[in-house]
């Protein structure tokens, strides 16, 4: 089955902003109602200023680049497959900075409504991230 072509746009769009780190125009793939959820940290985070403070706080506090092997795109979802990579420069909440860097598989699944992202829920493991860390 092919994707459908504006939430394939939108998704890639979204994507080259987040490697990117262009926080700014990642904030414009957002409906103001996103719902993120980080499954592997168990938090959700509801509406466009928690998840900017969210998204902020882990992606400058593990330098994360995102890497995309895979794009699905329907008319209303969408999911993604590929892994995390960065260095532990900075200090995250009970994780002092560890110079290491790390690489993870991870997925994400979400809803989109009228071209933004609606909500988004982030899969990877948290075990192979601390034990790549050194923090496990």
């Amino acid at each position: 089955m092919a994707n459908d072509p504006q939430t394939e746009k939108l998704i890639r769009g979204y994507v080259q902003a987040c490697q990117d780190r262009d926080f700014e125009r990642i904030w414009t793939f957002y409906d103001d109602d996103i719902v993120y959820e980080d499954r592997a940290l168990g938090q959700v985070h509801v509406g466009i200023e928690a998840t900017k403070q969210f998204y902020l706080t882990t992606m400058n506090g593990l330098d994360v680049n995102w890497v995309v092997n895979r794009i699905y795109a329907t008319e209303d979802g969408f999911g993604l497959e590929g892994y995390m990579e960065g260095t532990h420069n900075h200090d995250l909440p009970g994780m002092p900075a560890t110079g290491r860097t790390f690489k993870v598989p991870c997925a994400s699944v979400g809803e989109v409504r009228n071209g933004k992202i609606l909500a988004n829920r982030d899969y990877w493991n948290n075990y192979d991230l601390l034990k790549q860390l050194g923090l496990r």
